[in-house]
């Protein structure tokens, strides 16, 4: 029998963690394949964009798919996808459509094990509030340390040729294997009451549209950031060294959630959108200080490692053991989708702002989470509230 507690379980766990953000590690190939394969600019954005579209379709796929194959199964058939689909396929593919299918085929590997990578740290660690918060901490900061590692190795392993940037995704069979020998299988509903089975609260669909307003804020920055540098600092300034620093806060960031959800409890919440408050404030006021600018970008990149493992660790209230897998899917098309109207929520805030000034919408945002920081505050001792801000911890 597996021992769940074991150090090798945990890691095996949290491994596939590290390949969940990586879709977009191989842009640094996609100049040299274009000139390759003859592809237009559109093509290659497609590249690296198709597998977003099928993360979408496979996460709202892969409850139904666990349900018929087991847990366990869906993420060891997710991973064979990306592992063949993103690693082995264009190693010996030379035409444009094969390769765009085998980045779908990627994606759907992506979308299989998306929402399991948070269930099962969920239904493994259900009666232990604590451990499950501490590895839903670490599980974001293994996002970003795969984002971060898998994007520096396909940059060094360009110098052989675009092809090999994308075996990056090799490294989905060794995670395989552990997964396979190390993390047991895993019942849904085992421990549920018979009358608590397929239960799923309205409260799912709040915190997914929650979560989507949060990461449209992130992407938003992100997105936008390195424009407002050049406004400031000039149209041939480079500030790809100060993205590639967004993940090591990440990182630092999810490995000390545990420690801050034991110390602050649903001041955890508050914290989160307090810095994100602050840190949308400051770029708002940053048009001609580089300096300001910079330090708000840099504590965004706190909040959202506090925020959603508190958002996941709160699941197990509102979602039977039957249906966290579900659960865990609806908060992640939230996501999904706050990351692809990200655009549009900038063009819109844009227009209500009445100025094309590049920082305007940021003030909007930062008076949005002010509202939604207070309204949580005011409200925390009724019913709902209290729950979501407990961290995920029970109330009698």
């Amino acid at each position: 029998m597996i021992n769940k507690n074991s150090i090798m379980t945990r890691l095996s766990i949290l491994s596939i963690s590290l390949l969940l953000t990586s879709a977009l590690s191989i842009n640094g190939a996609l100049p040299q394949m274009r000139a390759a394969l003859g592809m237009t600019t559109t093509q290659v954005e497609l590249v690296a964009t198709l597998p977003a579209l099928a993360v979408v379709i496979f996460v709202v796929l892969s409850s139904f798919i666990a349900g018929k194959i087991g847990t366990k199964r869906t993420v060891q058939l997710g991973l064979l996808l990306v592992g063949f689909g993103g690693g082995v396929a264009p190693l010996f593919l030379n035409s444009y459509v094969p390769i765009l299918i085998s980045r779908f085929i990627l994606g759907a590997g992506f979308g299989l094990f998306n929402s399991l990578a948070v269930s099962i740290i969920n239904l493994l660690f259900q009666d232990e509030p604590e451990e499950r918060a501490t590895l839903l901490g670490y599980r974001g900061a293994a996002e970003n340390i795969g984002n971060a590692g898998l994007t520096l190795l396909a940059g060094a392993l360009l110098a052989f040729g675009w092809r090999f940037s994308f075996s990056v995704y090799l490294i989905a069979f060794p995670i395989l294997i552990l997964f396979t020998f190390f993390v047991p299988e895993i019942k849904e509903g085992s421990k549920a009451k018979t009358s608590e089975k397929g239960e799923l609260k309205i409260s799912v669909y709040l915190l997914a549209l929650f979560a989507l307003f949060l990461v449209m804020t992130f992407v938003a920055i992100g997105v936008r950031f390195p424009t407002m540098v050049t406004d400031i600092k000039g149209a041939n300034y480079n500030a790809s060294t100060f993205l590639a620093v967004m993940p090591i806060i990440g990182i630092i960031t999810g490995s000390l959630f545990g420690f801050f959800n034991r110390l602050l409890g649903e001041k955890c919440l508050y914290l989160g959108l307090a810095l994100l408050a602050l840190a949308t404030f400051m770029i708002a006021i940053s048009e001609n200080n580089f300096g300001l600018l910079l330090i708000g970008y840099f504590i965004s990149g706190i909040p959202g490692s506090l925020i959603f493992p508190f958002i996941y660790n709160s699941l197990n209230l509102y979602a039977s053991p039957a249906k966290m897998t579900a659960a865990t899917s609806i908060i992640l098309i939230g996501c999904n989708l706050g990351n692809f109207i990200a655009p549009f929520g900038l063009s819109t805030l844009q227009f209500i702002s009445g100025t094309s000034d590049l920082f305007a919408p940021f003030k909007l945002l930062s008076l949005l989470l002010i509202v939604i920081l207070v309204g949580i505050f005011l409200h925390k001792k009724r019913p709902f509230q209290r729950n979501v801000l407990n961290g995920g911890k029970h109330i009698d």
